[in-house]
């Protein structure tokens, strides 16, 4: 019952966000042109920014994508609002359910679909990324899109613009009127970075998204 009611909060908020928010895409062209070619792309982005990333993209034209949650609790309330929101999802991680998610993802980039995940959750630790994003891009075929969101401001002076939860990532939640900013950062393929090894390029796209989203999150774990 009380999880029906925090669902039922929960979405009706972020619909309020998705009226509200001033959204600006940084760089979403290069991810369209992909498309256009017919292209699979791998979508990662750190579990502290999922909720500005969504409302980010809820309105866009997102042909065939589909999203990856955890069997955890919070997966279950997340992966309810964005099928009602018209994602896709497939649950699992790398902690439980990566087997079963792994195949569903084969059958996913068999019907030409690309694929979203937050690469440091459900738990942690907070920007280090897990290799499932590498083997996602494996299977799906397709270059692999770092996205971050920020939230820039309030489209009414004097309101508050954001809050952030005292959990392991330091949740992001923009407020009503705020202004969100999306990028969306194409991390450079096998053959750009001239990798003939698998083992290789893995490492260096796992220190490429690490040493990134440190750069451009370490701000929020200062008190």
């Amino acid at each position: 019952m009380l999880r029906n009611i925090a669902f039922i909060i929960g979405y009706y908020f972020y619909l309020l966000l998705v009226k509200t928010c001033k959204i600006r895409l940084v760089g979403f062209n290069e991810v369209e042109e992909y498309w256009r070619q017919k292209k699979n792309i791998v979508f990662c982005c750190p579990h502290n920014a999922i909720l500005a990333c969504f409302i980010g993209v809820d309105s866009v034209h997102r042909p065939n994508v589909v999203l990856i949650s955890s069997l955890s609790q919070d997966g279950e309330l997340v992966a309810k609002l964005l099928i009602k929101r018209r994602f896709e999802m497939i649950r699992g991680s790398s902690s439980r359910g990566a087997k079963k998610a792994l195949l569903e993802l084969q059958k996913a980039a068999k019907l030409g679909k690309s694929v979203g995940i937050a690469f440091d959750g459900p738990k942690g630790p907070p920007f280090v990324p897990k290799r499932g994003i590498v083997a996602c891009a494996r299977v799906v075929d397709g270059p692999i899109f770092f996205i971050h969101a920020h939230v820039t401001g309030s489209r009414i002076w004097g309101l508050k613009k954001e809050l952030r939860v005292n959990s392991w990532d330091r949740f992001l939640i923009p407020l009503p009127f705020s202004k969100v900013s999306v990028h969306f950062e194409k991390i450079p393929d096998k053959s750009e970075m001239n990798f003939t090894d698998d083992e290789q390029y893995e490492k260096f796209v796992l220190k490429k998204v690490e040493e990134r989203t440190t750069e451009l999150y370490k701000h929020i774990y200062k008190k």
